[in-house]
């Protein structure tokens, strides 16, 4: 707060021109009770924050700690090699999509149903 002592002396040679001898020590017991309060309340809180982090952070940490510890149901390990080929599947199918899907909108028309039909746009009968 000061960065030497001739500051704090000045302001106490100021307090004693202003206040006077008789009020300065009771103002100076007023203020030292007011920094003592503050100091007491500032400390309070930041232990309360610290806390609160510190719980925070437990909480986190067994959230996660939980979810890696979670084994996967029987039915996921069971199935996992026919989704993966499924996957695998699926996956190389897609490309060969785009060639399906490149037809111009004039071959296609809506059959009985409504649904677009490639062979009604070609006059095939369906089977």
């Amino acid at each position: 707060m000061f960065t030497g002592g001739f500051e704090f002396v000045f302001l106490l040679f100021i307090a004693f021109l202003l206040f006077g001898p008789k009020k300065l020590p009771e103002i100076a017991r007023v203020l030292g009770k007011g920094l003592g309060e503050l100091r007491k309340a500032s400390n309070e809180l930041k232990t309360s924050l610290e806390d609160e982090i510190r719980n925070l952070e437990r909480d986190t940490e067994a959230q996660r700690r939980a979810e890696e510890s979670r084994p996967a149901p029987p039915y996921t390990r069971e199935y996992r090699p026919s989704v993966e080929e499924n996957r695998d599947a699926l996956e190389s199918s897609v490309p060969g999509l785009d060639h399906e899907l490149a037809a111009s909108p004039g071959e296609l028309t809506v059959n009985q149903n409504g649904h677009d039909s490639r062979e009604a746009a070609e006059g095939e009968p369906r089977s």
